[in-house]
């Protein structure tokens, strides 16, 4: 009888390390997405701000020209359309 608590004891004891290990290994884990989840939203936010700032920018057509500027400039806004539809940076669609 009393090897069996002694067991037992052993056992309770190991498995309330093994809970113990795990809750911190849960909190650090959980830690962590939550820093990655703001790196994600300030990404957006930045991503966001920069499509609206090239739409602003370009509004009346300027710089879409046939020198090197104008070159650039339409690669950059294609990258931006092509982020907008991706992302959905302007909302005009809700997510799901």
């Amino acid at each position: 009888m009393e090897i069996i608590i002694a067991i037992l004891s052993v056992v309770i004891i190991m498995l309330l390390y093994g809970i113990y290990n795990l809750m911190l290994k849960y909190e650090t884990l959980e830690d962590e997405v939550s820093q990655f989840d703001s790196f994600i939203e300030l990404v957006y936010t930045s991503m966001r701000t920069a499509y609206y700032r090239m739409k602003s920018i370009d509004r009346v057509g300027s710089f879409e020209s046939d020198d090197e500027s104008g070159y650039i400039f339409k690669e950059i806004k294609a990258t931006m359309e092509l982020l907008n539809k991706q992302f959905n940076l302007d909302a005009k669609e809700e997510k799901e």
